[in-house]
């Protein structure tokens, strides 16, 4: 019987984002379980020790491959045609209640999370005090990866000293400035802010402050951080690009740095081998300003939510518990590096000494809480980045950009 269901859970295999209408193919007696495309092998291992550790488990488990970044765009299109269980990034925490997505927890699990997960992580899945999902990750942030060969530990510290040495290499520097959640580093880095007052789970206000000058200062937050994105762009040394293009960069020696998170550290460690290097995001000089501006990245959290449809909620419930347990979350750091929310797994010395990991600590005074922003911010910023990267957002209409963008961040 075992045997039977492990091999029926691994013969649904991953469904695609877009078969919405086949989410339950493998039967009326499924439980479906989202997941990132780099997870779903071990996802498939964990839930076999799932099932080996839970005989009187009554259902198939079926996959479907969507990121956490992407959970509530999918889950929004139809809550109860969902998965059971999915991962998500804390920032969509309203977003997913708003939209009756995420099942509170019982109190005795409540506890149980709240024992177990740094206290953060915990009140990153709460909405006015309730428990609404599982955290499993304490490491949704990015800094810089680069090879030791190619950069010095003094250039890694400085844009202009990573560029540089990436164009001598004939390597590059790669960023996804199309990427919504990097984009805004660099304005954060000058000193601008987005933040939003929420009244329950709906958005009450919206402040931001792109198009304000710091004191002294004769460009806005948006110009002086916009400005050095135009100039990234042109650089020779720079290519953009996503975690796709990392690893092809990577592969075809032509990688010098980039930005990441955890998630690329295994990968990072095999192909650069003794070259490995980890820091925090560097500084950039403005041209505007000449000032130096320190990159500001997000820091966040994962977790597992309920689908508070699920005709097995109960056993929908006893599988995100155990995904994000003490075991499996060590299990993800072994696989993956990622950065543990439990308390006890983040006390192993193989965490404390963890390259990647020890970079992420040090870009945290560096970083802005990912709260649970709304989805326009993801679709304006992402706007405001592919403008860049086409090069129709240039130093002449600049200014005019940054109006339309906090415009449309305050709609």
């Amino acid at each position: 019987m075992m045997k039977k269901r492990i091999l029926s859970l691994l013969a649904c295999g991953a469904l695609t984002v877009g078969a919405t209408a086949g989410l339950t193919a493998c039967g009326d007696k499924g439980i479906t379980l989202w997941g990132p495309s780099e997870q779903q092998a071990m996802l498939k291992e964990m839930v076999a020790s799932f099932l080996e550790e839970n005989p009187d488990f009554k259902y198939e488990i079926n996959f479907g491959v969507v990121s956490e970044a992407d959970a509530y765009a999918n889950l929004s299109k139809d809550v109860a045609a969902s998965a059971d269980v999915y991962a998500f990034a804390n920032d969509q925490l309203m977003n997913l209640k708003t939209i009756g997505a995420l099942a509170r927890l019982g109190d005795e699990a409540a506890a149980k999370v709240a024992a177990e997960n740094d206290a953060d992580s915990v009140a990153s899945g709460k909405v006015d005090g309730v428990q609404y999902a599982y955290p499993y990750a304490s490491d949704n942030g990015f800094f810089m990866y680069y090879d030791k060969s190619v950069i010095s530990e003094t250039q890694a510290q400085t844009l202009e000293g990573v560029l540089a040495a990436c164009e001598d290499a004939g390597k590059y520097f790669i960023f996804d400035i199309d990427n919504s959640w990097y984009v805004g580093s660099f304005i954060y880095g000058a000193g601008g802010d987005y933040t939003i007052n929420w009244n329950g789970s709906l958005v009450d206000s919206i402040n931001c402050d792109f198009d304000q000058k710091p004191t002294g200062v004769n460009y806005t937050y948006g110009e002086i951080g916009g400005q050095a994105l135009i100039e990234l762009n042109a650089h020779e040394g720079f290519k953009n690009g996503d975690d796709t293009v990392i690893s092809s960069y990577l592969s075809d020696k032509k990688f010098g740095a980039c930005v990441s998170g955890t998630w690329k550290a295994k990968e990072m460690s095999e192909k650069l081998g003794e070259n490995y290097g980890a820091t925090k995001l560097p500084t950039y000089h403005s041209t505007l300003t000449d000032k130096d501006y320190q990159i500001k990245s997000f820091s966040g959290f994962k977790l597992y939510g309920v689908n508070p449809t699920s005709k097995h909620l109960a056993e929908a419930h006893q599988l995100a518990a155990y995904l994000s347990g003490e075991k499996m979350q060590e299990k993800r750091f072994d696989t993956l590096g990622t950065g543990p929310s439990n308390k006890t797994v983040a006390a192993l010395s193989k965490v404390q000494s963890n390259i990647a990991l020890a970079a992420l600590q040090a870009q945290m005074p560096h970083a802005k809480i990912q709260d649970s922003l709304p989805p326009s911010y993801w679709s304006s910023m992402e706007a405001f980045g592919t403008d860049i990267y086409g090069k129709k957002t240039t130093s002449d209409n600049l200014s005019e950009k940054i109006t339309k963008l906090v415009e449309a961040l305050k709609a």
